[in-house]
């Protein structure tokens, strides 16, 4: 009885999935247009892409205006320059470039540029806190970076472009004005020295691979110069060497304030105003550091050469 059971369950699961696959088969529609003869040469009755689609009204592409390539540049009474270019858009980038980098410690203990990727956009005169800084940046939308490489420390923000006054402030402050309290200095310390044992234990050696390429190709010149602060100047690096370097290196001459996505007028009187008008930190303190101007290039490398 049981198996007479199961053998009518089977036929009734049988016949409904028949069923089902009729109903589908009903529903399956007919997109081929048979009215309409297919035109020889062709696989489809419908209109080719090369033609053009009837009744509709004709596409216009917008065009590139030639002053939206233009570049201007600007130079200002004390040398520092200004470039710009006006992009289509809500936001725009602006930015601070320096001749400065690891090439140009020769006279100073060796480190002090990653000292100032650590110390970038913290406490300024006009900003008593990192978080403050962040805080009137991001009433614009804005972002904050800091880069650098062997012979050049890039400062840069982007915003909404209704607080370019804002953002060129903050470029002001963050690369001539900064506080360089002995908190945020031992703070940087603490982090380079955290990096540099880190540096030991990774897996990946890219970075002391290339400073150890960099002194072994450039043998007599300064890109051979390490870009990671030696564990031995950890300690040697304070208030007044960095305040020493940047007031050799930030200077306008040295500098170049680009900007993509402003009015040229406008950003060239914030500058005016922000690096010109207003003076750097260093004029108004003296630093007891005084650079090792007697050592030559080779005097300096010849011994971190015949370490490797």
């Amino acid at each position: 009885m049981s198996h007479f059971t199961d053998v009518r369950v089977l036929f009734s699961r049988l016949c409904s999935m028949k069923n089902s696959s009729n109903g589908m088969r009903l529903g399956i529609r007919n997109f081929s247009q048979s009215n309409n003869p297919i035109p020889k040469g062709s696989v489809t009755p419908l209109p080719p892409l090369s033609e053009p689609i009837p009744n509709l009204p004709p596409v216009i592409y917008s065009k590139p205006k030639s002053e939206d390539a233009t570049t201007e540049v600007t130079t200002l009474s004390n040398g520092l320059r200004v470039a710009s270019e006006k992009k289509f858009g809500q936001f725009c980038t602006a930015g601070v470039v320096i001749d400065s980098g690891p090439r140009y410690e020769v006279a100073y203990p060796s480190g002090i540029c990653h000292f100032l990727e650590k110390l970038s956009f913290g406490a300024t005169h006009k900003f008593p806190t990192r978080d403050v800084m962040l805080r009137e940046l991001e009433r614009h939308g804005g972002i904050c970076d800091c880069q650098g490489s062997r012979d050049t420390t890039v400062y840069a923000t982007s915003a909404d472009s209704r607080g370019l006054e804002a953002i060129t402030q903050v470029l002001a402050e963050v690369t001539l004005r900064p506080q360089l309290s002995m908190e945020e200095i031992e703070a940087a310390r603490q982090a380079v020295a955290f990096e540099l044992e880190t540096l030991a234990m990774r897996p990946e050696q890219e970075t002391i691979l290339m400073d150890m390429i960099h002194l072994a190709a450039y043998r007599g010149n300064t890109l051979g110069l390490p870009k990671i602060c030696p564990k031995e100047n950890v300690n040697k690096i304070d208030r007044g060497v960095i305040l020493n370097y940047l007031k050799n290196h930030y200077t306008p001459d040295r500098m170049v304030i680009a900007a993509v996505g402003v009015d040229h007028e406008p950003f060239v009187e914030y500058v005016q105003k922000y690096f010109v008008d207003m003076k750097p930190t260093w004029h108004s303190e003296n630093d007891a550091f005084k650079p090792q101007v007697v050592h030559t290039v080779i005097q300096i490398l010849f011994p971190l050469v015949c370490s490797i």
